[in-house]
């Protein structure tokens, strides 16, 4: 048997109101109408996990949402875990293991967590410890993943236009290097194509480059677009970002200037990876046609339908 490429495509629950389990049950009953395998079940939405433990009493009602259904699941744990955050970091490790934990509760076969980050004094003179620590970090939370059958994909976030804070895997690069370093099989790397956009232009290397060196550490993708403009918070208004195209939008695919055309032939993925989209909710009116995108991306990934066919798939607004 040969295994895939992309092995799954789906949406995100990320705009949904936290701890509300009746609102998560009717969005998968719709998810489950579209054309898409999984969902990446938003962690930080289902208040599970408190203080760095499960709450069983939560853990039983996330359970029955999603038990019996005929879509599976992936895990975006906590967007807040940072595994360089020193001082608290028994809390963060505590969440991360807890996380693994739903994993295997829920039969998830994929986790999502942030590259770590720190304040731009901490980076200058502990960069390297920060580093290791991360390394090691991760080391022990894929032995955790080893033995729950999951795979740990770790995320490139977007580079603080303004310096106070380094995001150590802002540039895809540095973050495929330390993924390499760890060198444990449970542990690859999350490309988000979005977040990559915005950071290409506050860090200068050239964003085609850059995610097609990562592409080869990566099992768990994040499809969406934007504008590569980066946000430097002089805009409060979502909808006055929007109209600017400033920062990171989660627009449906074709909807900014991601070079799609340019992109899609060199990525070179790990086998068994997840073709997601987070898609922000408000795009929720076109999110059955955004499903069948991330469907179709995964199928070129996989030989089985041409270029013009993937990039016909993602339509801009003003053509669909």
């Amino acid at each position: 048997m040969i295994t895939k490429t992309c092995i799954a495509s789906g949406l995100n629950t990320s705009f949904l109101p936290g701890s509300d389990m009746i609102a998560l049950a009717q969005v998968l009953d719709t998810y489950e109408t579209y054309d898409m395998s999984h969902v990446e079940i938003t962690s930080r939405r289902l208040d599970v996990i408190m203080g760095g433990r499960i709450i069983e009493e939560r853990a039983k009602a996330a359970e029955d949402v999603l038990a019996g259904r005929k879509i599976n699941y992936v895990l975006h744990a906590d967007h807040a875990i940072n595994l360089m955050n020193l001082p608290d970091l028994e809390v963060h490790r505590a969440t991360a293991a807890a996380s693994v934990e739903l994993c295997r509760r829920y039969g998830m076969t994929s986790m999502v967590m942030h590259s770590g980050n720190a304040p731009k004094d901490v980076w200058a003179e502990s960069r390297d410890k920060l580093l290791e620590i991360e390394r090691e970090e991760l080391k022990r939370l894929g032995d955790l993943a080893a033995e729950a059958g999951v795979q740990i994909a770790v995320e490139n976030l977007i580079a603080d236009p303004s310096g106070n804070r380094v995001e150590s895997g802002a540039d895809p690069r540095p973050l495929a290097e330390q993924i390499a370093a760890v060198n444990h099989p449970a542990i690859g790397g999350c490309l988000d194509f979005g977040h990559a956009f915005l950071s290409a232009p506050v860090l200068g290397f050239d964003f085609v480059d850059a995610i097609a060196e990562f592409s080869s550490q990566v099992w768990h993708l994040h499809l969406h677009d934007n504008f590569g403009i980066p946000d430097r918070k002089t805009n409060g208004d979502e909808g006055s970002r929007i109209s600017l195209g400033i920062g990171d939008l989660h627009l449906p695919m074709g909807w900014g200037t991601i070079p799609w055309r340019e992109l899609l032939s060199k990525m070179d993925y790990r086998k068994g990876t997840y073709a997601m989209i987070e898609l922000r909710g408000r795009y929720r009116e076109v999110e059955d046609k955004v499903a069948t995108t991330a469907r179709v991306f995964a199928d070129y990934w996989n030989g089985d339908v041409s270029l013009d066919d993937a990039l016909a798939a993602a339509q801009s607004p003003e053509k669909m």
